[in-house]
């Protein structure tokens, strides 16, 4: 999937790139998204332009109640770093078909992808550093180190999604 200005693409079954958005609000989904990483967790809904709008902040282990539609795109990032999240392993998650028109809710269990061994390595190391200038002190190319002391400040602070003012959206 490719972001270009906030917006995202995905390809379709026939090949081709299509913007990833909310198509339409015919059939209706009661969802239940659980954060079940140990990090706080940002929602956010691809409205009908596909721009980007924030929903909800979970603290780890807590649940979220929507009423959707199968159309629409939903997505996760952890609140500070900004790594995306998945739904049984997509980043992008809609209803499945079978769940449009249920009178119930639907339980989703929002998890951590699938890490490569540098991505792994450089969170662990963040989370252990004492502040993110300790990042210097270590025996690492230079790279590495400013990426390492980038990681950790941002694991520090939580940015206020207030101040993320042109990626929010009032409903879905």
């Amino acid at each position: 999937m490719a972001i270009n200005d906030g917006l995202a693409y995905e390809v379709n079954e026939k090949g081709e790139s299509v913007l990833v958005k909310s198509i339409n609000s015919d059939r209706q989904a009661f969802l239940r998204f659980t954060n079940r990483t140990s990090r706080p967790v940002d929602i956010w809904w691809r409205d009908f332009d596909g721009r980007r709008r924030f929903y909800e902040r979970m603290e780890p282990g807590a649940f979220y109640d929507i009423n959707s539609y199968l159309t629409h795109p939903w997505e996760f990032t952890d609140a500070s770093t900004r790594e995306r999240y998945v739904i049984n392993n997509k980043f992008v998650f809609r209803a499945p078909e079978h769940v449009g028109g249920k009178m119930y809710r639907t339980n989703w269990n929002i998890t951590v992808p699938v890490r490569s061994l540098r991505g792994t390595t450089m969170l662990t190391l963040a989370t252990l550093l004492p502040n993110p200038e300790a990042a210097s002190e270590l025996d690492l190319p230079v790279v590495l180190s400013r990426e390492l002391k980038d990681l950790a400040a941002s694991l520090r602070l939580q940015p206020d999604v207030n101040d993320e003012a042109e990626d929010r959206g009032d409903s879905d």
